[in-house]
């Protein structure tokens, strides 16, 4: 028993040291290559801003429009991530790693990890951006509105976006060889996403038609971002709120927080296990 019990141990430190190896070298992949970082921070935040001053705001929400904004970081995941396991694949990075016998499925857990925990640290850095471009709002700054903020349930919403990029990103990396050819489609499941989840465009503004609310449910991050709507705008009206319930259509997303949440894990669980199967350590066929 106590035989046993020590190579668990033993087993259990090893794995953990595995881990920790891979999280470091894919964290120093994605700081040594400018493309992570920029497509991270700089980019979500030149969006944020292009688009709070130009797009109408809807309703009396003020500044609180920029929280869909934090957002963006978790879906530019696609645009670094996906590339970046092509390029590993088409050099000697992933052939050492699979050489050294280290599990597919924990090699995956390393990238999943780390590139939810950097959307997360990014979601930091975007409030505090937002609290500078929305100090100025005459209807309610970014600040002030964020005392009506369910922080639980928008840090979960949070790693649904992030989580469901990420599946996309390692799926898309793992069966593509050619970074041209995958990076369109990564592209355009990108704008896609940013402007029929709810992101960029104000869902009251997007959803005119029964159509339209059909069509987005095969957005897959309309249920994680919905959720996160829900967090920073439903306190008074919960989901009857205007970025969910149209009157003029007599339709709504959704009517109880089970559903986005349900409908966010059923497409991270899909998007996981299908890169787990498909996941290729070469580019060769």
């Amino acid at each position: 028993m106590t035989t046993k019990l020590k190579k668990s141990d033993i087993n259990l430190k090893k794995n953990t040291g595995i881990f920790t190896n891979l999280f470091k070298l894919v964290s120093k992949s994605f700081f040594r290559n400018p493309r992570g970082p920029l497509f991270m921070f700089i980019v979500p935040v030149f969006f944020m801003i292009l688009f709070y001053f130009v797009l109408p705001q809807q309703g009396n929400i003020g500044a609180s429009s920029l929280f869909g904004y934090t957002l963006l970081p978790a879906l530019t995941i696609l645009t670094s991530l996906a590339p970046a396991i092509v390029e590993w694949k088409n050099s000697v990075f992933l052939k050492r790693i699979d050489t050294t016998g280290v599990k597919k499925g924990m090699f995956l857990g390393a990238i999943w990890l780390f590139y939810l925990v950097v959307s997360l640290g990014a979601l930091v850095f975007m409030i505090l951006v937002a609290m500078a471009v929305g100090s100025g709002n005459s209807q309610m700054t970014f600040i002030s509105s964020m005392k009506n903020v369910n922080w639980p349930l928008m840090i979960l919403a949070t790693i649904f976006v992030a989580l469901t990029s990420i599946g996309i990103a390692t799926l898309l990396g793992g069966l593509f060889s050619s970074e041209g050819g995958m990076q369109g489609i990564v592209m355009m499941i990108y704008f896609f996403s940013i402007f029929f989840s709810g992101i960029m465009i104000p869902p009251q503004v997007l959803m005119n038609s029964k159509f339209m609310i059909i069509f987005t449910y095969f957005v897959p991050h309309k249920y994680a971002v919905f959720l996160f709507l829900f967090a920073v705008q439903g306190k008074a009206a919960g989901w009857d709120s205007s970025f969910n319930k149209y009157p003029e259509i007599n339709m709504q997303n959704f009517t109880a927080t089970w559903q986005p949440v349900l409908g966010s894990i059923l497409i991270i669980v899909t998007l996981f296990v299908a890169t787990t199967l498909t996941f290729k350590w070469s580019a060769k066929k």
